[in-house]
């Protein structure tokens, strides 16, 4: 469940999972969502802050709270928006639940569509996943055009494992820290991340 390019299934940026920020807040919008610069060139740098919620459950099974801020349509709201969603990977592995996750998934995020599939794939398998929690260090977000923000994240994520259907390890993925851009877009009444963009800085 690594953050960053390996052939785990559980990682959070695969070979099939990347979604590249540079260009894509150029050229997409959703609902009310207007086109706008690149996130890149965002008028101006935010500083960034402490998570906007609380670090998750010890257990990656337990849901999640969904945090207060983001019934706010402004830089804070995404800011938690983009905590939840990381907050809820883990979970969604051991719980095999994807509704939350579809909820918070645009169409057009390839890196969410990889996750749900390979979700899928481990049901198929009667496999189930343990451990792979993120801890946020710091977040941080900037409205690039109305409803349409760029947050960027520094996250650790424990070591995972998976299980087969008899017990035995699957899988293995080890810890790392990594730099995280996520686009969000409010689109009426509701959040979506667009896309996801990791940098991965291993464990030594």
């Amino acid at each position: 469940m690594r953050m960053g390019p390996t052939t785990s299934r559980r990682a959070l940026v695969g070979a099939a999972a990347v979604a590249l920020v540079v260009g894509v807040v150029a050229g997409c919008s959703g609902g009310n969502a207007k086109p706008g610069p690149s996130a890149t060139v965002a008028p101006s740098a935010p500083t960034a802050s402490a998570s906007p919620t609380a670090s998750p459950t010890p257990d990656a099974s337990v849901k999640p709270v969904r945090p207060a801020a983001m019934d706010q349509v402004n830089a804070a709201g995404a800011e938690a928006v983009a905590v939840y969603f990381l907050n809820l990977y883990p979970h969604v592995y051991a719980t095999n639940d994807l509704t939350e996750w579809k909820v918070l998934s645009h169409a057009d995020c390839v890196f969410c569509a990889s996750v749900t599939d390979h979700v899928k794939k481990q049901v198929a398998e009667g496999h189930r996943s343990t451990g792979g929690l993120v801890s946020i260090e710091s977040v941080s977000g900037v409205e690039v055009s109305p409803g349409f923000f760029s947050v960027r994240v520094a996250a650790t994520q424990a070591p995972s494992t998976e299980y087969a259907s008899d017990g035995s390890v699957a899988d293995t993925s080890p810890g790392s820290d990594s730099q995280l851009t996520l686009v969000v877009l409010r689109s009426g009444s509701s959040w979506q991340v667009r896309a996801v963009q990791v940098d991965e800085t291993p464990k030594s």
